[in-house]
């Protein structure tokens, strides 16, 4: 089943709260827009998200819708993973998927709070290509049973840190 649109209005505010727009609207090159990027990773998550929710997700079609946004709009992988890892991160929790295959499947998204956990201050993702981000989810699956889990990790200190835990 395709995203409700109450789906698609609470996932576009996380791409939004991600900030990925403004990082990847200063790296678009010719006349691709950010509006045209938020409509192709929607695609693409609107694809994955069904692919979810009937157990059909691999890790091949994560690391390939990553790719062709990478590709289409000339931007970094570290760029174009973010708003599909978020919004998939989102989708699991938000559906109470209890698929652990899907899980282990699931990718943890890249920002400078993960890096920075991973002792990898410093690297913009407009600097990460395929193959280091490759390289950060086997660091990160080694340090989680799963790699999703490194992020929630992050978002229970925070919610402490903040009281809200």
């Amino acid at each position: 089943m395709a995203l409700t649109i109450h789906q698609k209005s609470a996932y576009l505010i996380f791409f939004n709260a991600t900030m990925i727009s403004r990082s990847v609207g200063k790296s678009l090159h010719g006349n691709k827009t950010v509006k045209d990027f938020k409509i192709k990773v929607f695609e693409k998550v609107d694809r994955l998200t069904q692919k979810i929710d009937t157990r059909t997700l691999t890790e091949d079609d994560i690391i390939d819708s990553i790719s062709d946004l990478s590709k289409e709009f000339r931007i970094s992988f570290g760029q174009a993973q973010k708003p599909i890892n978020v919004i998939l991160k989102c989708h699991f929790y938000l559906t109470k998927s209890s698929h652990n295959n899907i899980k282990k499947i699931l990718h943890c998204p890249v920002d400078s709070k993960n890096l920075e956990r991973l002792g990898r201050s410093g690297i913009s993702l407009t600097k990460i290509k395929r193959k280091m981000y490759l390289e950060l989810q086997r660091d990160i699956q080694k340090r989680c049973s799963t790699r999703i889990e490194f992020d929630t990790q992050w978002d229970e200190q925070h919610l402490r840190d903040n009281g809200i835990l």
